[in-house]
């Protein structure tokens, strides 16, 4: 994921380090003369192990952390914690095919794979990719970063290697963050205020198995860091270590993010977010809780704003390749970085205004770029195979690595439940006879029609339960009395009127789906049927209230037989 090279490289060895000394990397360049030009200072090939493994934890570990736990929700306890790993062992491979395949045609970035082996269309796809996920990225992110534009004079440091104290604050921010949540939740256990988590997922239907798939692309999210390995290498002082770091990291990351989801769910239950901060806005039911709220606020906030670099970096970088592949270097034009650096910031601001939730982005970002950055395109260079070095067992792993790949990107197809997840709140709310109708966002799909009409179903049966108890109710308290059956009869006939007002509701989702899955119509059609529904559901909630009103005259009547009894 680098600029666009226009020239082959040769290798260049040293007998001591067996290191590429002449090479056009993300971020260095090729000669002292161009650096001092392109305002790099000096050459760096002199990043440590620790630092390159803080550097590429940094990379891992953002945002996705934080939607670990509602991983756990949904899937259960052990078949979560089996996902993440399972995710970290595929990541790993997936690496180690970028590092082989990156030696024999001397590339050095991401693009340079996917260019030798797929030409410039595959070297387009990953820096398209790598935009995209980025912007997913940071568009998660809760806090956005006072000022990046640092570094943009001509004596600036622009090496990756220069943000591992950064990357080493960062990471100690992120296990002090888990610190505080394996506190609070061991507090609690002892306090016996921990219920038993689920151990496996509850599935009652085709949606809920379904739902089960949603999980995947999230913790796919979380493990995406391929586009910054080759950054990380070419600065190395043995470029021979890091599959090491590699390994390291992975491990790492892999650690934090089971701890990260055990205790998370644990201490939630079955109320975890989609955004684990979000649990930690209430009282957490332990001695000093609001300090416990804190630090675990701060640790994560210190931790995204120190990240949110390292995610920008190869992001400004690959946009700037592709819309200007053939300028000048991009650290000696303040204007061209000054312009990117704000431009993604507001993007990125903008989409986390308007985006609902950071699952949506987690899992729309994961089951696209993400699948395709970790899984499908590592695993698409070692089927072709362009230098004849891939052995059979790594074209099996390739294989399962696109099946997997390609079910996460199905999922996207699973969005309507989310819509069934909230007309399930507003189908409690019309029992409650608490109605706030808010439009919900439609989306297209068998499966909403048939969740639609199941919750359809629950509440009429719903409300003939209550009136027939309390019809029942009445005729054994009220011992006859013509007057009270009357009325008795007049809520059961309204109880019919408030059916067919249903109806009439239920009549006009059906028409409103089928209108989308079949495309037709235009915009404003849509919004004029969103209009008659929101009426019909005006109308509902003025027969509930009516019903309502019926119902506590009736118990007014039954109150007043039991104080004055007819006579025998």
């Amino acid at each position: 994921s680098t600029l666009v090279v226009s020239e082959p490289l040769e290798y260049e060895y040293t007998q001591s380090e067996h290191q590429l000394v002449d090479e056009r990397t993300l971020l260095l360049p090729t000669s002292q003369n161009e650096e001092a030009q392109a305002g790099f200072g000096k050459p760096s090939r002199r990043a440590s192990f620790p630092g390159s493994v803080f550097n590429l934890s940094c990379t891992v570990i953002g945002s996705g952390i934080m939607s670990l736990p509602a991983t756990l929700n949904i899937l259960g306890l052990i078949p979560g914690v089996a996902l993440i790993i399972i995710a970290a062992f595929l990541t790993e491979a997936s690496i180690d095919f970028l590092l082989r395949f990156s030696k024999p045609g001397s590339a050095f970035s991401y693009g340079d794979v996917m260019g030798e082996a797929f030409g410039k269309v595959g070297k387009f796809l990953v820096q398209s990719c790598v935009i995209i996920n980025n912007i997913g990225s940071l568009t998660v992110y809760m806090i956005i970063i006072e000022d990046v534009l640092s570094g943009s004079t001509s004596n600036g440091v622009h090496h990756a290697d220069s943000l591992r104290f950064t990357s080493a604050i960062s990471i100690t921010l992120a296990v002090v963050f888990l610190v505080a949540v394996i506190v609070i939740t061991v507090y609690k256990l002892i306090l016996g205020s921990i219920e038993a988590p689920a151990l496996f997922p509850s599935v009652t239907g085709l949606t809920s198995f379904l739902n089960l798939f949603t999980a995947f692309p999230v913790v796919v999210f979380a493990y995406v860091c391929h586009y910054n390995v080759h950054s990380i290498q070419n600065e190395l002082e043995d470029s021979r270590r890091m599959p090491a770091i590699v390994q390291t990291t992975v491990a790492l990351c892999a650690l934090v993010y089971v701890m990260t989801g055990v205790f998370g769910f644990l201490l939630f239950g079955e109320s975890t977010l989609s955004d684990l901060l979000s649990n930690f806005d209430t009282d957490l039911g332990i001695p000093y809780s609001s300090v416990f709220n804190d630090i675990v606020r701060i640790s994560y906030a210190g931790h995204i704003l120190l990240v949110y670099p390292i995610i920008l970096f190869p992001l400004r970088l690959n946009l700037d390749g592709l819309l200007f592949p053939s300028a000048r270097p991009l650290a000696s034009d303040n204007v061209r970085f000054l312009l990117f650096s704000s431009g993604i910031i507001v993007i990125t601001l903008l989409g986390a205004i308007f985006i609902p939730s950071i699952w949506v982005a987690f899992e729309f970002t994961g089951a696209t770029v993400g699948a395709l950055l970790a899984f499908i395109f590592p695993a698409c260079i070692v089927l072709k195979d362009p230098h004849g070095i891939a052995w059979k067992k790594d074209k099996i792993l390739s294989v399962f690595m696109i099946i997997v790949a390609v079910v996460s990107i199905a999922v996207l197809d699973n969005q309507p439940r989310l819509l069934n997840r909230g007309f399930r709140l507003a189908v409690l709310a019309l029992i409650k006879q608490k109605i706030r109708y808010w439009p919900l966002g439609v989306t297209v799909g068998t499966q909403f029609r048939m969740a639609a009409k199941e919750e359809q179903d629950k509440l009429a049966e719903s409300l003939n339960d209550l009136f027939t108890s309390v019809s029942t109710m009445v005729k054994s308290e009220l011992q006859g009395s013509t007057n009270h059956l009357d009325l008795l009869e007049k809520m059961n006939l309204r109880v019919a009127e408030e059916y067919k007002g249903f109806g009439d509701v239920a009549s006009g989702l059906s028409v409103f789906v089928e209108q989308l899955k079949s495309k037709s119509g235009s915009f404003e059609e849509y919004a004029k049927q969103i209009d008659v529904i929101e009426q019909q559901v005006t109308e509902f909630e003025a027969v509930i209230s009516v019903l309502d009103r019926y119902v506590s005259m009736l118990e007014s009547k039954v109150q007043s037989v039991y104080q004055n009894p007819s006579p025998c």
